[in-house]
């Protein structure tokens, strides 16, 4: 099997990596060198550049016929919040955006029972009546592929309609996750991936450019994503065609997958950069940032990540409704400001990633960008006022009234001799010398003369581009990542301004053991294997200690399965502090009630306490299901222990650490390297397990080899056992 390295010079490389390997960077390569190799791909494609563009979204109903696990966006017919645009109301609002400086017009929404092909041209057709200059980008294969099924025509006669009414490119929407049993349980409504990308091919063989997503975060696998990115990068073989592949973050809010949580910003760095190592043929990764936020979209850039979409003017509201940026809008000097602070170029782009050049703020001519070369129209000179003036001249000095220097060149033209070399030594010293010779040799060779001032300007060009950029980037220049861990925030914003770069606070936890102000978490991080440099000025993302506790709501999680239950706890700031189990005729991990100090949380009770107060859970058994396996937990930190054994029904011990546990900031990095009670073993429900926990990596890593090698057969027994079960039951009836 290959090791980190042989992966990591893989791709430092040029060459493509398998599923395989993808998967194995994704669960094992440290963030910093994920960091490392997604850039390194990403400068190959668009250098130091990061693209936006100025675009608006239109989103004409939430009304859908499909009924998503994941979608807080849907609505049905009749509901008090759910809407409809009209075709009158979408050009009305298309006619709002005629003063808006924009280029893209982006149409998704839900799928209206009611609208046919021919009302989704409509829709194109009102929109470009009134913008006839602006792109637009419209539908998700979700969408074209029921419009298309519901008229009876093929995929191509439907994007041909779609296409003859305005429609330049198509967005990602819609995939979700390939893999088809996921489907089946998230989006069963839905076209199947098989669908999906058949759409999508059609619309690449027509010329017409598609972007990609992922929906991740949910109840998917990482097996489930790189199988994802597996069949686009297929298609993309096949059928060239994508622009670019946005991988989209699930938002739990409002919808019925809520207790699957959200994934956490170092899942959301890996992802990206991921998608940007193993998406070798597909340009462009966006980080769309109505989704991520803008201080993770900001980190994204140093992830792989060369777009960060574009201004959208609260025109969406798919995320906003899921728990996203609320009233998503950046202007373009928000969105330049982030890609500069990141350490990057910002480029202006239209829907087909061809740079944007404005008069008002860029250099006039001609623009080369990565994909294409894009004409800009240069201003009138003054020529006109020059031909008349020359014009004037010619009369004066036929009337007899020139100037000495134009009746010589009158006299002149009418015999004019070629000069000895003496004669021309003589005029050029006595007529200006070195200047005057130049002059000469462009009216005597005026090929030779102009090719080589465009060299020198096209030379003097390339300099002063590579000064600004070296300059503008500070290519070359990098400073060491101190740790950070442990510091006060006050200590480590000093550090800052005596090294060059800046701290910006992300998140605060409270831990009651460590000083408030305390810096518990960075990223950068540190690293044990090689010193991490940044570019000066970059920012530093640190999570520190609160001085005091919030106060927080304390949900009511009764009556409810317990997994719902440990996620809004989680959620609110609050943790577990006991699950004590209880016999009951009906259920297994069904939470009869909860309490505070003794005391139990009703409905009615004013439900108020401080972040991390610990919650106490009566859950139910069935007789026949009071027994658990214990799970494995060598390797885990100790927040994952936790939540591992709360969610196999069991309860943490004491906690133990090891000498290389030297203060209170370490024990966050500590992970188990030894359970109480072995792997496999049959508890009670509620019975506890002692953790012990370490800082030493190398020891920590070599059990955590011996515990896979356990649970691999652990599982083995396992299935056996229930194989024979079933076999004897068969026997039976």
């Amino acid at each position: 099997m290959l090791s980190i390295n042989d992966i990591s010079d893989a791709v430092r490389r040029g060459e493509r990596i398998s599923a395989e390997a993808a998967l194995k960077l994704w669960r094992e390569a440290p963030l910093w060198l994920l960091g490392e190799l997604a850039t390194m791909r990403k400068r190959v494609v668009s250098g130091e550049s990061v693209y936006y563009n100025r675009n608006v979204h239109l989103e004409p109903t939430n009304i859908c016929l499909f009924n998503c696990e994941f979608c807080s966006f849907r609505r049905r017919e009749g509901d008090a919040d759910a809407w409809y645009m009209s075709l009158e109301e979408i050009e009305s609002r298309a006619e709002e955006l005629r003063g808006a400086d924009i280029t893209e017009v982006h149409i998704v929404g839900g799928v209206h029972p009611k609208h046919d092909l021919d009302t989704y041209c409509a829709m194109i057709r009102r929109v470009k009546r009134a913008l006839p200059h602006v792109t637009v980008k419209a539908y998700t294969a979700v969408e074209i592929f029921y419009m298309i099924r519901r008229e009876e025509v093929s995929v191509v006669e439907g994007l041909r309609r779609l296409q003859e009414a305005g429609m330049e490119c198509i967005p990602g929407g819609g995939a979700e996750i390939f893999d088809a049993e996921l489907r089946k349980k998230i989006c069963p409504d839905k076209c199947t991936s098989e669908e999906w990308l058949a759409v999508h091919r059609a619309a690449h063989n027509m010329g017409i450019a598609t972007n990609c997503t992922m929906l991740y975060g949910h109840i998917e696998t990482l097996e489930h994503r790189v199988d994802h990115l597996e069949r686009l990068r297929k298609l993309q073989d096949e059928s060239p065609g994508f622009d670019a592949f946005i991988p989209l973050k699930y938002h739990s809010r409002g919808n019925r997958l809520s207790e699957a949580g959200e994934s956490s910003v170092e899942d959301d760095l890996r992802t990206i950069a991921i998608s940007r190592i193993f998406l070798d043929n597909i340009p462009h990764i966006k980080a769309y940032w109505v989704s991520y936020g803008k201080a993770t979209t900001e980190m994204a850039l140093a992830f792989g990540a060369d777009d960060i979409d574009g201004t959208i003017g609260d025109t969406t509201k798919i995320y906003s409704m899921a728990g996203g940026v609320e009233r998503p809008t950046m202007s373009v000097e928000e969105l330049e400001a982030m890609v500069t602070a990141a350490g990057f170029v910002p480029v202006e782009r239209d829907s087909h990633y061809n740079v944007v050049s404005r008069h008002d703020s860029k250099p006039q001519g001609v623009v080369a960008t990565p994909t294409e070369v894009v004409e800009v129209e240069k201003p009138k000179s003054d020529g006109g006022n020059k031909r008349d003036k020359h014009d004037k001249d010619d009369n004066e000095v036929k009337d007899g009234k020139g100037s000495k220097e134009g009746m010589k060149r009158e006299s002149s033209d009418k015999g004019r001799k070629t000069p000895t070399t003496a004669q021309r030594k003589r005029q050029g010293d006595g007529e200006g010398g070195f200047f005057s010779s130049i002059k000469r040799v462009f009216y005597t060779y005026p090929i030779i003369a102009n090719v080589v001032l465009a060299s020198v300007l096209g030379l003097l060009l390339v300099i002063g581009v590579y000064i600004g950029l070296k300059s503008g980037t500070r290519h070359g220049k990098a400073i060491e990542v101190p740790n950070l861990l442990g510091l006060s925030i006050d200590d480590a914003r000093i550090m800052a301004e005596d090294r060059e770069f800046r701290i910006v606070v992300r998140d605060s936890i409270f831990d009651v053991d460590l000083p408030g102000g305390a810096i518990v978490d960075q990223l950068p991080r540190t690293s044990n294997v090689r010193d991490v440099t940044v570019k000066p000025g970059r920012k530093i993302y640190v999570t520190i200690n609160a001085y005091s506790r919030r106060v927080v709501d304390i949900p009511y999680v009764a009556k409810q399965t317990l997994r719902q239950a440990l996620n809004q706890i989680e959620r609110s700031g609050l943790t577990v502090k006991e699950l004590v189990y209880e016999p009951d005729m009906t259920s297994t991990d069904y939470v009869l009630s909860q309490y505070i100090d003794g005391r139990e949380i009703l409905p009615a009770t004013n439900r108020k306490c401080e972040v991390g107060t610990g919650v106490t859970l009566k859950v139910s058994y069935r007789s026949d299901e009071m027994q658990v396996y214990v799970p494995r937990l060598v390797g885990l930190s100790l927040q994952q222990a936790r939540a591992t054994l709360w969610d196999n029904a069991l309860n943490v011990g004491k906690v133990v650490y090891d000498d290389s546990v030297e203060d209170l900031i370490s024990r966050r990095k500590a992970r188990v390297y030894k359970q109480s009670i072995e792997l496999g073993t049959r508890l009670k429900r509620g019975s506890e397990v002692t953790l012990y926990l370490s800082c030493d990596d190398s020891m920590v890593d070599s059990l955590s080899v011996v515990a896979s090698s356990e649970l691999r057969k652990f599982e083995e027994r396992r299935r056996k056992e229930i194989a024979e079960r079933a076999d004897s039951l068969a026997l039976v009836e």
